[in-house]
Order: C-alpha cells, then structure tokens, then sequence
C-alpha cells in the first residue's frame, strides 16, 4: 500500500484512531445511519452506496481514499445529524453537494481547497 502512496503522491488526512472514533461514533447514532459510499486507494472502484457495518469499514480504514455521507435517507434530511458526528469527532470534511465527504487521503498536487 505504501507503493501506492508514494506513486500517486497521497497525503494522508486520517489516522486509525480518527477512523475508529469515527466508525464508533456512527455506530452508537443508530438513528442517523446514513447511505455511505467509498473508495479505496488500492481500487478504482466505489463501493455503496448503503448502509455500513461499521466494523467492517474500520477493517478497510487504512486504505480509504474517501468516504461518502449521503444528506438523504429515506426522503428525510438527515444532514444535521451527520455533520454533529463528523463535528464531534473532528475529521476532515467537505461538502460536496449531495453528500458530506470524509477524507482519508488527498493528492498532494490538488488538496481540496474546501478542507
């Protein structure tokens, strides 16, 4: 994975510790819940969009190039809700129009100028 890194000049934004209070933190709010979708840095796939275990994305935490919070579930806004989390545990975070998006690296040449 450091390979990956180096080639693709990736700067990481997280650390393990910011992925588990994360990941707990959405885990205890089982009345947010929200739609997630993600990438990792090892793939040029995304996966989701639905709903998490979130001990299963915290396995995954070390290679997540970004994780996306849908402000929508279920036709309710649930917005408010997701940003109180990201707020309360302090990760880097930008809104992307329909959805709030946690990042776990950026490209040192086009670190997103909303952070």
């Amino acid at each position: 994975m450091s390979k990956i890194i180096d080639q693709n000049q990736l700067v990481s934004m997280m650390n393990k510790t910011k992925w588990r209070e994360l990941c707990s933190e959405f885990e205890k709010e089982s009345t947010v819940s929200p739609l997630v979708k993600y990438k990792l840095i090892t793939s040029d796939k995304e996966f989701g969009l639905s709903e998490v275990w979130w001990h299963e994305l915290y396995g995954e935490c070390q290679a997540i190039e970004w994780l996306d919070f849908s402000k929508v579930k279920s036709r309710e806004n649930i917005s408010t809700q997701v940003v109180a989390v990201l707020d309360s545990v302090g990760v880097p975070y930008s809104d992307e129009g329909g959805v709030f998006r946690v990042w776990g690296y950026v490209n040192s040449n086009s670190r997103p100028s909303h952070l």
